[in-house]
């Protein structure tokens, strides 16, 4: 099953490795292909600050965390999403989070699901379609 990450879950694995989400992704990363735009990095770069701070963590420590997921994970360079599902993402996304229609349009381009925490972004892509959309309990399950 192809999946699109969300920033929020591989912030939320790097403030707790050891929870579910980091569990998921460490453990069995294998069972599912897991893909994000390279947005992602940009957008993990830019909270590293925060992430530090909360996860009280040495910037070490992160740095070794973010080379263990990465390695989980195909990026995607976004020059290779086609036009149409850049449109089609940015018509969903343009009055909710324009910041997320990276992650919508490989979703789309790839045909897979995506799995993020953030309820705005879950509400669109339901009310788009539903069938996008996995939760962490279903990555459990499977």
């Amino acid at each position: 099953m192809k999946i699109v990450i969300d920033t929020n879950i591989l912030f939320s694995a790097l403030l707790n490795p050891d929870s579910v989400i980091g569990s998921i992704l460490m453990n069995i990363s294998n069972q599912f292909d897991f893909y994000a735009p390279e947005t992602l990095k940009y957008e993990l770069e830019y909270y590293s600050d925060k992430i530090i701070k909360y996860s009280k963590l040495e910037k070490s420590e992160i740095s070794e965390l973010k080379t263990k997921f990465f390695k989980c994970i195909n990026f995607v360079n976004e020059d290779f999403i086609s036009e149409n599902s850049w449109e089609e993402a940015f018509k969903v996304m343009k009055e909710v989070d324009e910041k997320d229609t990276p992650f919508l349009a490989l979703a789309i381009e790839l045909n897979a699901k995506i799995w993020t925490g953030d309820k705005k972004f879950q509400s669109a892509i339901e009310n788009f379609n539903s069938s996008l959309i996995i939760s962490t309990k279903e990555l459990v399950k499977s």
